[in-house]
């Protein structure tokens, strides 16, 4: 795996931990690449791609959110095939869920080591799963908001985060199992006069949901 020098300081800890070798140059990865990964910030993607001299029939995995293949496409030859990707920093433990467009089993098989790569044929799918992407990011706002929340003195810090993970991680197992809505799950645990429901309910009358809905919807709207 060849490193772009761009990042010296992100360059330098990844070939120390995982033996890759950073190159000269932008330039110098792409003349000893066959699959070229771009993962800047969207800004400044398309001028990092339009300083590069590709070889015939390269791939390029674009990483770059908000970045759509029409865009890309202005920047590189025609015969560089295009193939955006958007996994989650949940990579580092091989559990990131990475959307793929268009389906490319060399970039699937990639992403695998990953976690689980799922694949699109439409574009718009694609932006509109990345929103995902971002709201990830939330959950773990919610995960520290509950381990404070049920920290106590006979509740260290360390046990009540054991928990709160250990059930976001169960509950999300079981969703993937089952074949009713996460929505009907909660209502089949949440019954009449149980302490679930009471929380539940809770969070129902006060909206609680509401903000996340919001905030998919400015994201699709800035991703779109």
């Amino acid at each position: 795996i060849y490193l772009s020098p761009r990042n010296a300081e992100m360059s330098a800890s990844l070939a120390a931990s995982y033996d890759c070798e950073v190159l000269e140059s932008n330039q110098a990865v792409a003349d000893k690449s066959d699959c070229l990964v771009i993962s800047t910030r969207p800004a400044f993607c398309l001028d990092a791609l339009a300083d590069l001299t590709f070889q015939p029939k390269q791939l390029l995995v674009s990483v770059v959110a908000g970045m759509p293949v029409a865009d890309l496409r202005g920047a590189v030859p025609a015969d560089v095939e295009i193939i955006r990707a958007m996994p989650v920093n949940s990579a580092q433990a091989g559990a990131s869920p990475t959307l793929i467009y268009p389906d490319h089993k060399q970039v699937s098989d990639l992403f695998n080591y990953c976690g689980d790569s799922i694949a699109v044929d439409d574009e718009t799918a694609f932006d509109q799963g990345s929103v995902l992407a971002c709201v990830y990011t939330l959950y773990f706002g919610l995960f520290e908001q509950l381990i404070q929340s049920t920290t106590s003195e006979a509740l260290p810090a360390d046990k009540a985060k054991a928990l709160v993970l250990g059930m976001a991680k169960g509950a999300a197992s079981l969703a993937l199992q089952k074949t009713e809505t996460s929505g009907e799950i909660a209502e089949a645990i949440a019954t009449e006069g149980t302490f679930s429901k009471l929380a539940l309910d809770t969070l129902k009358e006060r909206e609680a949901f509401a903000p996340w809905d919001e905030a998919c919807k400015l994201l699709m709207t800035r991703l779109g």
